[in-house]
């Protein structure tokens, strides 16, 4: 890890954990090694992802796995953060862990020696060309991040930790940036390589589904106890919710749809036709490809299609971005140690439990998003749910 530090503080990390594997496991060993004496917090996606993609097993599940594995605190990014783009959300994400007392962000990199914070005042006024219709607005933003830095930025965890240093400069550099060197796999690649003992949690998943007489196979790659979670389920993907997704687009009218977060261009018009029009069989991953574009990425229509199934409007995202909040999930004595300390200064409210109250007003998103994942899950997400305590 690049600049190692002595002296003690707090540690953030924005993670997935979809699922808990043995490459996050190396991430927080290698953060308890040059941080001894640091709280580690994590701030995790919730039920659904900001990739777009319901998470394979529930936020309480993933949250234990990684109190067990090295955190010592677990707050949940609420839905309305993870349906927002890259920058956004990373801003989002890095306002809560700094409301939380964290002074050190450390996360994954495909180049781990590259100096993100000064990538990020390279680009800090780089936004793309909006209305070059015949490309995205990602490829538009890589020509010209290359352009103002040199060369591309343009692998998975190297573009996050952009995203990242992009947030971290906007809100006046509060944390120290450390990018961990990502080892042995790719975030895309999809086979599980033997003599390894890290895969990447997307081959991990597609081999947990496609070949369901091997899943034992996949211990070298989890620690037991995740893969004990993953053995007991539900796992669960797209193929569980498209059902309810292919319900929501074709009883909504074009007025319903417009109003949902990330709706823009007129795409509505293309989902609802070709919804209507595709065959009875037709898979969501399918789906995205029919209706992909060359202006939308697939990750941006399959955060779109998450802001759909959950019936997310605009005016829910815009009112949390002026009013975020902190759910916890779960903590160890170092975390309750460090809420303790933050708590009286704390600039944003934190919710140990939701209410009935809570559910309808400032956390009514995230119930709605727990009892959608419930359909499924079988489990209660919120209601009389308690942080965990390890």
């Amino acid at each position: 890890m690049q600049g190692e530090m002595s002296m003690s503080g707090v540690v953030g990390v924005v993670a997935e954990y979809n699922p808990f594997h043995n490459g996050h496991l190396y991430q927080l060993q290698q953060i308890r090694h040059s941080f001894p004496d640091d709280v580690i917090i994590v701030a995790m996606s919730g039920n659904f992802l900001q990739r777009g993609e319901p998470a394979c097993l529930d936020k309480w599940t993933r949250a234990r796995q990684s109190l067990i594995n090295g955190a010592d605190l677990v707050i949940e990014l609420p839905v309305l953060a993870c349906v927002q783009p890259a920058d956004r959300f990373a801003e989002g994400a890095i306002s809560l862990l700094v409301a939380l007392g964290v002074n050190k962000l450390v996360f994954g990199a495909e180049h781990s020696t590259y100096d993100f914070k000064d990538f990020a005042r390279k680009v800090a006024q780089v936004h793309g060309e909006f209305h070059k219709y015949n490309e995205s607005y990602a490829q538009s933003f890589q020509k010209a991040v290359t352009q103002a830095i040199g060369h591309p930025v343009d692998q998975p965890n190297d573009l996050l930790g952009l995203a990242y240093a992009k947030a971290n400069y906007r809100l006046g550099e509060p944390v120290a940036l450390y990018p961990i060197q990502r080892i042995e796999t790719s975030y895309h690649d999809q086979s599980l390589h033997q003599g390894k003992n890290i895969a990447s949690a997307s081959a991990i998943r597609k081999n947990f589904l496609e070949v369901p007489a091997s899943q034992q196979q996949l211990a070298p790659y989890l620690p037991q106890s995740s893969l004990d979670d993953l053995l007991a389920g539900p796992f669960l993907s797209w193929t569980d919710f498209w059902p309810l997704l292919r319900y929501q687009i074709l009883s909504s009218g074009l007025s319903e749809l417009r109003q949902v977060y990330g709706m823009t261009e007129g795409i509505e018009y293309r989902i609802q036709d070709l919804t209507q029009r595709s065959p009875i069989n037709l898979k969501f991953d399918e789906w995205v490809k029919e209706v992909k574009t060359k202006r939308f990425t697939y990750t941006h229509l399959s955060r779109l299609a998450v802001a759909i199934l959950l019936n997310i409007s605009k005016e829910e995202v815009n009112a949390y971005n002026q009013h975020p909040y902190i759910r916890l999930l779960g903590f160890d004595l170092h975390g309750q140690k460090q809420l303790s300390r933050i708590k009286k200064n704390c600039s944003l409210p934190i919710y140990s439990r939701i209410s009935q109250e809570d559910k309808k007003g400032q956390l009514a998103v995230d119930y709605r998003a727990g009892k959608i994942y419930q359909l499924f899950n079988g489990r209660e997400q919120d209601l009389k749910r308690a942080p965990i305590v390890l």
